[in-house]
């Protein structure tokens, strides 16, 4: 597959994909004849991990060191198991950031309200 072919079908930016290949976060794809680069399936596979694991709240750093245990994942890996553990406490975490912002808000509204009703 071309570029532009994994841009559409993964949804991210071309510099995206760029930058991941870089950073070494993705596979490098290897070089046709004419230069251009030939991406595997695999890669598409990758891309959906790392957007997957974005949307939980894994750093690339993170992401990086699982890319190789996607191909042969090892069911109840220790390792595995403590990234999982750790991201359910950060998560945690931002709930109980959350609902104080939440009720910071809430008693902002009821200032503002209260403060409208008296002018």
């Amino acid at each position: 597959m071309k570029a532009n072919e994994v841009v559409t079908l993964s949804g991210v930016s071309k510099d995206t994909l760029r930058y991941y290949e870089k950073i070494g976060l993705i596979n490098q794809p290897p070089r046709s004849i004419n230069g251009y680069r030939n991406y595997s399936q695999s890669v598409l596979e990758e891309l959906k991990f790392v957007k997957l694991g974005q949307s939980l709240g894994f750093s690339l750093a993170e992401l990086k060191e699982a890319i190789p245990h996607l191909a042969n994942p090892k069911p109840g890996c220790p390792k595995l198991s403590a990234a999982l553990s750790k991201q359910i406490d950060r998560v945690d975490t931002k709930i109980v950031e959350l609902k104080k912002n939440r009720k910071t808000l809430e008693k902002w509204l009821e200032n503002n309200l209260a403060l409208a009703a008296k002018n």
